[in-house]
């Protein structure tokens, strides 16, 4: 090929070319960003829209069904679900995976225009937001110490958390447990009776009094000079409030703030909580900017804190009690040891089948300059290293040294022809350039239908397929220009001869002759056996089937990630404080359990500030540092938690989500019931979940629908309210500013700005008799107690409302216990539901990772036949024949075999992983079938290619010694099992079937055994066992490195 004879000619400049990519590839290396795994984009579009006092019935109605009847017009929904609750509507759109979501957002927020003038005027304006699945809080850091709550507020708030935000990368900050100072003004109900003062005028009283309002500008005559104009009116100290004046009594006398409220320099309402370890502190919850990568800002913001620490006050002790990416640091370092070791195992095994410390080196060079050269790639194509592209990496190691082993092995066969080693380097080169193209291309024709896979599963693996692709093509660009160059100064003729050999290689090679012997014997049975052969291969497919039949389906892997999370969900109408005294015993409970580090707490950090609800996060030792997996220790939690909080409503425990959004849920399993009637869904639903908490396939089984919450309705009369001239706005405006409060205005202090709140005092408003005498004043300037005009009940409603397609929905949720796989678990589940015989108008539907475990498999069965497509047309390609790449191929089922036996006794699932791992198997067993079916003659070769054969079950050495396997190499099990073991079945069944299959159907019509016996009158007359022989009229490509046969 005129590229190889270039570089023969000139080897600086083959050299240049190589040193060229490899430059780019290092210097890509510190600039391509470090992740867990592939950013995915979802285009997800949310409409909040706030109305004040509604409940979530009305919000439905008025709010939420206005809105999703404009936005469901807009293209290319997948889902449309909303939630209404009180006060609050949220629409969420999510959209197919190849819709841009900026249009989309600008589309809805069109619609949402529309839908304006069906909403209510008392809602505030919606917001339309696209939403960030990632948005997710890398990093909680908990400030604690000594001292008061309210400072350590203050310095979490003003000091660190002001500091980390200036870091490039940080997004949002969120202040969980903290407690921050605000100016009370606590009214007197008994007071503002007998001095004839409402809430609002006391409100009002301070907008008026407390102000500062620019005045404009002045200037100097001439305009020499230039003034700014403002009047100084506010309040400059917390008791000067006191003094505002609210109204005048009549006899004249003025009544202050003072004379019917009491004055408090105190702190906002305890409305969160946070713990680490059984210390209180607050928690900085830090996510980061879209876009950016994990790995960077974490480090940057640990950077941050090392500062910070030395500048802290006595006594306030900062610790990061979770942070995302520590684990992703670790799984890329334990891939890249892996990926270490591959290459190691891989050169071990080159050089004991090259025999040749030369020859190997030349072959192993092509694996450090393809890797490296590859990082270039992933930075102009903006990829990360994450576990998808290391585990590519990883997979290709073995795959890197394939082109130059077969372009060696063709120079070798020529320096034993006596060509001198340019020109055997130049025509062995040449003599299987094509095959070598040919075999790089079978392996791109499988991993690009990898890379463009439809659904979810196709964005993750998009960066996967492409990775190998392109380290695959710079192996070729390798093995066309370096290796003939190499090997034309390098090897010498006559140092394939044994007598050449050392000791050490002497006994290799001894070792090499007697397996070819037995070798020769097993195929001289095959050869005359082949039915037998053919039918034990079809028994292997039909073993293979039963096995498939046997391992559970799931979509992804459980990791031990050496951490999980878990909720602890009290009923409604529970307060902070009693969710705190709950929550503080689970913790001590899950503290108690082995293995267990860190237990990390959060009460009302949820985006609905839910007080009943508290959050865990459980860190554990290091997975190399114990020999419990973590799923058991996460069951011996559980049980902790449902004895230390009998009084929970729900305890659930999960594993850290890899995934966000999309659909996906924090449970496993995700199940909803879709129908017109709550009452009827909650039936349906409560009798489904009491069938799964009966089975072992099931854990933390629960329906997302609450219908006893409880809350005091004001009833108002309206033709008495309106006899009094009582307007129902300014009622339930002086009963939220009497009940929750009202931000009346903000107090200056030291440079910083607290809120004033005006509120009831708590014995009174906690008193639902007491609410009566609340007075308001009506159009008539008269005062008219509440009690007059409306009554309190008290009542339960639904918490939320939730709808999916515009129907209502009931979600079922559920994970899955230790030795439980989401495949079986699914199916049980739909059973129960196709038991409920549901009403007409009611129906189910699969959600989260069920649903997308479906997907995943259509989307692998879709890119398979692909593959195979273009498999076969680069096979017949090569061979020029219509029927030839049929035997190839079906090397892959055989090959499924060895993959699924081996998945079976790891124990390991058929989840996305495993079943990449079947779909790359046909690209890996493509080799060694074609080279096998391309040389008529050496059938009876037992030295097929060494290097990639081997390294894959190889790489898993590492894991089984429990160092790789602690993190991110876990992800990489089940394609190592699989993959492995199906490669080295194929590898098998490719030097026992294929020349059976050529008895069968032979490319020149005679008879194989004919053929073999003309190549050993060519050879010489080899009289021994059957030895390798070349026919100078076909081109070798069994990739045989080293002649085993000794000329005459």
């Amino acid at each position: 090929m005129w590229i190889s004879d270039i570089s023969i000619r000139r080897p600086v400049f083959a050299v240049m070319i190589i040193m060229a990519l490899v430059v780019l590839g290092w210097i890509s290396i510190g600039r391509v960003g470090v992740d867990l795994f592939p950013k995915v984009e979802f285009p997800v579009v949310s409409v909040t829209t706030t109305l004040e006092g509604a409940s979530p019935e009305a919000i439905e109605s008025d709010v939420t069904d206005a809105v999703e009847e404009q936005v469901n017009t807009t293209s290319g929904i997948e889902t449309l679900s909303s939630t209404s609750a009180e006060g609050l509507s949220q629409v969420v759109i999510t959209y197919d995976l190849d819709e841009d979501v900026d249009v989309k957002a600008q589309d809805v927020r069109d619609k949402v225009s529309l839908a304006r003038a069906n909403i209510p005027q008392d809602a505030e304006q919606s917001i339309v937001q696209k939403v960030d699945p990632d948005a997710q809080p890398i990093m909680s850091v908990m400030i604690a110490g000594d001292l008061p709550i309210r400072d350590l507020t203050q310095y979490a708030d003003k000091t660190v958390k002001e500091r980390l935000q200036r870091i490039s990368g940080v997004g949002s900050i969120d202040v969980v447990g903290g407690r921050d100072r605000e100016v009370r003004i606590w009214l007197d109900a008994v007071k503002m009776r007998s001095y004839g003062v409402t809430a609002e005028e006391v409100t009002a009283a301070i907008r008026r009094e407390h102000a500062e309002i620019p005045g404009g500008r002045l200037e100097t005559p001439g305009g020499a000079a230039e003034f700014s104009l403002k009047t100084k009116g506010e309040v400059k100290s917390v008791d000067g409030f006191r003094s505002i004046l609210v109204a005048f009594r009549q006899d004249g006398a003025p009544t202050t703030i003072g004379d019917i409220a009491r004055v408090e320099d105190g702190m906002e309402d305890e409305r969160s909580y946070a713990e680490l370890n059984g210390k209180r502190g607050v928690s900085l919850e830090i996510r980061k900017q879209s876009g950016r990568n994990t790995v960077e800002v974490a480090r940057a913001v640990r950077e941050a804190l090392d500062e910070i620490r030395t500048t802290a006050p006595t006594g306030i002790d900062i610790r990061t009690a979770r942070d995302t990416a520590v684990f992703i640091e670790g799984s890329a370092d334990d891939v890249f040891f892996d990926i270490q070791i591959g290459i190691v195992l891989v050169v071990l095994v080159t050089l004991a089948f090259l025999l040749s410390v030369r020859a190997t080196l030349i072959v192993a060079i092509a694996m450090p300059t393809s890797l490296i050269s590859t990082f270039f790639a992933f930075y102009m194509a903006d990829f990360t290293i994450n576990l998808m592209t290391l585990m590519a990496l990883s997979l290709a190691v073995g795959l890197l040294v394939d082109d130059a082993i077969v372009v060696l092995e063709s120079i070798y066969r020529k320096l034993e022809e006596g060509l001198p080693p340019m020109q055997a380097a130049a025509e062995g080169t040449k003599e299987v350039g094509l095959a070598v193209l040919a075999a790089t291309l079978s392996i791109v024709a499988v991993f690009v239908p990898i890379a463009f896979m439809d659904g979810v599963v196709g964005r993750f693996f998009f960066q996967y397929g492409l990775a190998i692709t392109f380290s695959v093509l710079v192996s070729l660009l390798v093995s066309l220009t370096l290796t003939p160059m190499l090997s034309s100064r390098m090897l010498k003729n006559g140092e394939t001869d044994p007598e050449n050999y050392g000791r050490i290689a002497r006994i290799f090679d001894n070792g090499y002759r007697k397996l070819d012997h037995y070798y020769g014997r097993l195929l001289e049975w095959s050869l005359g056996a082949r039915w037998v052969v053919m039918v034990a291969a079809v028994l292997a497919i039909f073993v293979a089937i039963a096995v498939a039949r046997t391992i559970p389906a799931a979509f992804d892997t459980r990791a031990d990630r050496a951490e999980f999370l878990g909720t602890v969900e009290l009923p409604f109408g529970a307060g902070l404080e009693e969710t705190r005294i709950v929550a503080s015993r689970v913790a001590h409970a899950v503290s108690g359990v082995r293995e267990v580090t860190t237990v990390f707490y959060t009460i009302a950090s949820d985006a609905q500030k839910s007080v009943n609800k508290a959050f865990f996060y459980v860190g554990l030792t290091p997975k190399d540092a114990r020999d419990e997996k973590f799923i058991p220790i996460m069951d011996s939690a559980r049980v902790a938690m449902l004895r230390a909080a009998p009084e929970a409503k729900h305890i659930s425990l999960s594993d850290v989500p890899w995934i966000s959004g999309g659909g996906f849920s924090d449970f496993a399993m995700m199940y909803v019931l879709l129908g017109p009637d709550l009452e009827v869904l909650d039936a349906k639903a409560n009798e489904v979940v009491s069938r799964m908490r009966a089975s072992p396939l099931f854990a933390d089984a629960k329906t997302s629908y609450d219908a006893g919450k409880p809350e005091v309705q004001v009833h108002v009369d309206r033709e008495r309210a309106a006899d009094l001239g009582v307007p129902v706005r300014a009622l339930a405006e002086t009963v939220r500013a009497m009940v929750g409060g009202v931000k009346a205005g903000t107090f200056e202090e030291f440079g910083q700005r607290y809120d004033v709140r005006v509120r009831l005092e708590e014995e009174q408003r906690d008193d639902i008799s007491k609410l009566g005498m609340i007075q308001l004043r009506s159009a008539n300037g008269q005062l008219i107690d509440i009690a007059n005009v409306a009554r309190f009940d008290v009542a339960a409603g639904p918490a939320q409302i939730e709808r999916q397609n515009r129907s209502r929905r009931i979600a079922i949720l559920a994970n899955n216990p230790a030795g439980a796989a989401l495949g079986p678990a699914s199916a049980e589940l739909e059973s129960y539901l196709d038991d409920l015989h549901l009403p007409a108008g009611y129906s189910w539907s699969t959600e989260g990772k069920s649903k997308r475990m479906k997907e995943t498999g259509a989307a692998i069965g879709f890119a398979f036949m692909l593959a195979l497509i273009a498999l076969y047309m680069i096979l017949a390609s090569q061979f020029n024949s219509f029927s030839q790449p049929a035997i190839i191929m079906l090397s892959a089922p055989l090959s499924f075999s060895g993959a699924f036996i081996a998945l079976k006794i790891s124990g390991h699932e058929m989840s996305m992983f495993s079943q990449i791992s079947l779909l790359a198997l046909m690209g890996l067993v493509r080799a060694c079938a074609a080279a096998a079916r391309a040389d008529d003659a050496d059938c009876d070769d037992f030295r097929p290619y060494p290097g990639g054969n081997f390294e894959q079950p190889g790489r898993g050495v590492p894991q089984f010694h429990g160092r790789a396997c602690d993190r991110g190499a876990h992800f990489l099990d089940a394609a190592d099992a699989g993959g492995g073991a199906g490669r080295l079945y194929a590898d098998g069944r490719c030097a026992g079937r294929h020349c059976p299959d050529r008895a069968l159907f032979p490319a020149d019509g005679r008879p194989l055994r004919a053929r073999r016996r003309q190549g050993a009158r060519r050879a010489g007359g080899v009289t021994s066992a059957p030895q390798s022989v070349a026919f100078p009229d076909k081109p070798k490509l069994c990739l045989k490195p080293v002649l085993t046969a000794r000329r005459g």
